[in-house]
């Protein structure tokens, strides 16, 4: 199989962002301490907790995603290099790597502040875009690609990307929980702003799901990309379902779950379908 590796690399990365989306829905997120790289003062902790074997699990994973996002980029350089192509996809993924390392060792040495995770998910989604964008230089161009369905989509990924960054926002700064009655420790406690917010994010939803039927018909028009669209349709339906029965469901952690797993998914497709083709590792 051709570009194995930075097949790989893709799918680790989405694996990772899973990974660490189950941290957040188990509330694992401080069962390690500050401690780095230790977990709770040891190397080896208890990992009869399940809360500690989710975040070291986490942390040991993302370590090792390290290594290889920065071996993918070094890879892919040598191949543009070698056919005098040029692109700063591969070095744009280096620097969120060292950014994603920094916000996450001070999420870590902070206790994991109200709000703060919303950056660290930012930069991660960031680099699952460049992990993506890198990859597709390797890819041969598709045959006769419609810069219109291009251009859709990279719409479509800007509506996204910030429809995401505000919901992780929402929550994460705990202003989800202003939707229902009682007390809260929201970063910023007040209701008619947390409506708004979460009124935007539902708005944001709505535009990606036209924007998307939008990219469908193109993609059936021109012969170009309908398996991609077909797929990021049912995606992102089945986000905003999930988004939905999260809101009735009180902020359910394993539907809340689900709807970020989707979302993450419905990214990796957009990136697939805007990212443009090299054919620089056939």
């Amino acid at each position: 199989m051709k570009n194995l590796f930075s097949k790989l690399t893709i799918l680790s990365t989405l694996f990772a962002l899973i990974l660490g989306n189950l941290v957040v829905a188990t509330n694992s997120g401080d069962a390690c301490g500050t401690d780095w790289p230790k977990c709770n003062g040891q190397y080896v902790p208890d990992f009869t907790k399940i809360n500690i074997l989710i975040e070291y699990s986490h942390r040991i994973f993302t370590t090792s995603l390290g290594f290889i996002l920065l071996l993918n980029a070094i890879l892919v350089s040598k191949k543009l290099k070698k056919r005098h192509t040029k692109s700063w996809w591969p070095a744009v993924t280096v620097i969120l790597l060292i950014v994603q390392s920094l916000v996450g060792g001070i999420n870590v040495i902070l206790g994991t502040p109200i709000g703060f995770t919303t950056i660290d998910v930012t930069v991660s989604l960031l680099l699952l875009v460049s992990v993506i964008y890198t990859h597709t230089l390797l890819e041969s161009p598709k045959e006769g690609p419609k810069k219109v369905i291009k251009k859709s989509a990279h719409y479509l990924l800007i509506i996204t990307f910030i429809e995401i960054v505000i919901g992780a926002f929402f929550k994460h700064s705990r202003m989800s929980e202003l939707l229902y009655p009682g007390q809260t420790d929201a970063l910023i406690n007040n209701r008619n702003f947390s409506q708004m917010i979460y009124s935007i994010h539902g708005i944001l939803g709505l535009a990606s799901i036209l924007v998307t039927a939008y990219l469908l018909f193109l993609s059936y028009k021109h012969n170009n990309f309908k398996i991609q669209s077909t797929l990021l349709m049912f995606f992102l339906l089945t986000t905003a379902i999930f988004g939905l029965i999260t809101k009735i469901s009180f902020l359910s952690p394993v539907t809340s779950s689900i709807h970020m797993i989707f979302t993450i998914i419905s990214i990796a497709l957009t990136c697939s379908i805007s990212a443009d083709r090299k054919g620089i590792g056939i």
